[in-house]
């Protein structure tokens, strides 16, 4: 029997609540309705690889597809699925949900509840507390250790320090690690695109500063560098990763190499964009005290 600490801890308000962890049979029973696995691996917040091996072993599993709308009034879209999973995931209650969809909250419950997302159960404050306690206390002291999001999310910025974890709502196991020496983490490119492509979805720098684990003083410092354009539109608390993917087509961006400096990317537009980094630049400028 599974103890009492198993399971996510979310505080909503007045109230705690402690959600049960996603199994193998949680993945398989979702696919079983949706066979579409980047559409599984959003709504759970796991990697596709997560839900590859779930499915790995099941002699029986349907061939994978991508979900399409049903034609009936009321059917809800990829999109909404995409919502409704990451966010529930991510802790909000069906009526926050309810709002972001613009459906009623019965009919989000429902749906949660048919699709069979981990359920919750409330609990007190002080329940709360112990659990999490007890999580701390669990996490390995081994710096070679990589930590889930909830357990890097579990301790403070110092404790960090040293220490890699996987980033959260990230289709590719994505993971970041904190310098030894202070608060920065250590960037590289798979992190770099990450940041873009949640910019380009139109997710807001609050809720990437979260998934990250950073603050957001320093993702607006490294989307500088990666010189990610301005976003005009209403910002949202999720990622979805095709959507960035068609802004990036709709308007032409591509990630380019830098023509005096080797091995430095950045975005522009592929016609008419820069062909010089704006790091190089600076570079330059601080070194010859001009404006390169």
């Amino acid at each position: 029997m599974r103890n009492a600490s198993f399971g996510q801890v979310f505080r909503r308000g007045a109230f705690v609540w402690l959600q049960a962890y996603t199994t193998n049979d949680t993945i398989r029973s979702i696919y079983a309705i949706l066979c579409d696995i980047t559409l599984v691996a959003t709504m759970l917040s796991l990697a596709i690889q997560d839900v590859e091996e779930a499915l790995a072993e099941w002699e029986d599993c349907p061939p994978p597809v991508t979900y399409e709308t049903p034609d009936r009034r009321g059917a809800w879209s990829r999109n909404e699925l995409f919502i409704l999973g990451q966010r529930w995931m991510s802790g909000d209650s069906a009526s926050e949900i309810s709002r972001l969809l613009n459906r009623s909250s019965g009919s989000v419950s429902s749906k949660r509840r048919h699709l069979g997302l981990p359920a919750r159960i409330r609990i007190s404050k002080v329940q709360g507390a112990k659990i999490q306690a007890e999580k701390r206390d669990a996490i390995p002291a081994d710096p070679r250790v990589v930590l889930t999001w909830e357990e890097a999310s579990l301790l403070t910025p110092e404790e960090r320090r040293g220490r890699t974890w996987y980033v959260r709502h990230s289709l590719n196991r994505l993971k970041l690690t904190a310098h030894k020496g202070g608060y920065k983490v250590r960037w590289h490119e798979a992190a770099n695109i990450e940041i873009a492509y949640r910019h380009f979805a139109f997710q807001s720098p609050a809720e990437i500063a979260r998934d990250f684990l950073i603050s957001e003083s320093a993702l607006k410092s490294q989307s500088s560098w990666e010189q990610l354009p301005p976003r005009r539109g209403e910002k949202t608390p999720w990622f979805i990763s095709a959507k960035a993917e068609h802004y990036i087509t709709e308007h032409d961006y591509i990630r380019r190499e830098c023509l005096c400096k080797a091995g430095c990317f950045f975005w522009t537009t592929r016609k008419g964009g820069d062909r010089v980094s704006r790091r190089y630049r600076r570079s330059v400028a601080a070194i010859h005290g001009i404006a390169a």
